[in-house]
């Protein structure tokens, strides 16, 4: 993948990521900086893996990605185990070669990370009884875990089960869950176009990533790393659907017993560019890298005109900002 084979994701990945319709980019909320966050620590993890010793710095900057992500979102720790995990394997790899250099760069990560977490587990504990602070949330929402052996029970464990889980995460990840006079503005065309299309590239990432489809050492344990986050972040949104009785909960309910707000895993959203991007390109890749910026820049036109039609009610509302 070099010279002009790299210019579909150069030039698609940016693309894909300033036109995809995540309206949780555009409100007040801490899902905004998920993908700031965690994108930073995902570079630096890119780093530790290119990198024959790491400096000081690269240490520095992961630790204090790693407590970004992890203070902005809870939802980000499994994409944060995904990349601990990464790091301690290249760490352990480079102390054969340079065991000095490895453990201050890795002790440098360690104090980065652990003391604005720590610091933060520690209020959290004093003030809400537990280290993660949700535990009162979880009670409000009159969520109780469930035994395990209740777990199986659930029906995303069933074909039907489970493309209803993919495809409400999916969409919602793709589009937003923002609600207008009480119903999320949505559109079933684009949600099926980005559930289909997001399961057909994936697996074709998937697929060019295992054949090493003309790609470097370093570029398949890039793409291996994003398609690792993207799997961590849908397992973890998979595990508190099946894991917890959600009891008087609105959403998720007992009824509709599934956890599909994808702007949790916002935190994944530039591993699941690259990935998507990528998929595109290895299934045109007879054809050339300008076509599959053109299929990712034909991709965005029909999300940027399904998202004005999904608003056009807002827009069009006497109610809106704009006709004041």
């Amino acid at each position: 993948m070099l010279g002009l084979e790299r210019l579909g994701l150069s030039i698609g990945v940016p693309l894909l990521l300033a036109f995809m319709p995540q309206d949780v980019l555009y409100v007040l909320s801490n899902d905004v900086l998920s993908p700031v966050c965690f994108g930073v620590l995902f570079l630096c993890v890119l780093q530790w893996l290119r990198a024959e010793s790491p400096s000081l710095l690269l240490g520095a900057m992961t630790g204090l990605a790693i407590a970004a992500s992890y203070l902005t979102k809870l939802s980000t720790l499994p994409l944060l185990t995904v990349a601990l995990i990464a790091i301690v394997a290249k760490w352990l790899q480079m102390l054969r070669q340079q065991p000095g250099v490895a453990t201050i760069a890795s002790i440098l990560t360690i104090l980065c990370a652990g003391i604005p977490i720590g610091g933060w587990m520690l209020w959290s504990k004093f003030h809400f009884g537990d280290v993660a602070g949700s535990a009162t949330a979880i009670a409000l929402l009159t969520w109780t875990p469930k035994p395990l052996a209740d777990w199986w029970h659930h029906p995303i464990f069933s074909p039907q089960g489970l493309w209803t889980f993919w495809s409400e995460v999916i969409a919602r990840f793709w589009r937003g869950e923002l609600m207008w006079q009480n119903r999320e503005l949505s559109w079933r065309v684009a949600d099926e176009f980005y559930a289909i299309s997001s399961l057909l590239l994936l697996c074709a990432a998937m697929v060019g990533i295992l054949q090493h489809n003309m790609l470097s050492t370093f570029q398949r344990q890039a793409l291996f790393l994003a398609a690792l986050t993207v799997v961590a972040a849908l397992a973890f949104l998979a595990l508190l659907s099946v894991g917890f009785d959600f009891g008087e909960c609105i959403y998720p309910s007992r009824a509709h017993p599934y956890l599909t707000s994808g702007r949790l895993m916002s935190g994944a959203l530039i591993p699941f560019a690259l990935l998507y991007v990528y998929g595109i390109g290895y299934l045109l890749r007879r054809v050339g890298p300008v076509a599959s910026i053109i299929v990712v820049a034909g991709i965005m036109a029909f999300a940027t005109v399904s998202e004005i039609f999904i608003n056009r009610a807002v827009f069009a509302s006497e109610h809106n900002w704009f006709h004041l």
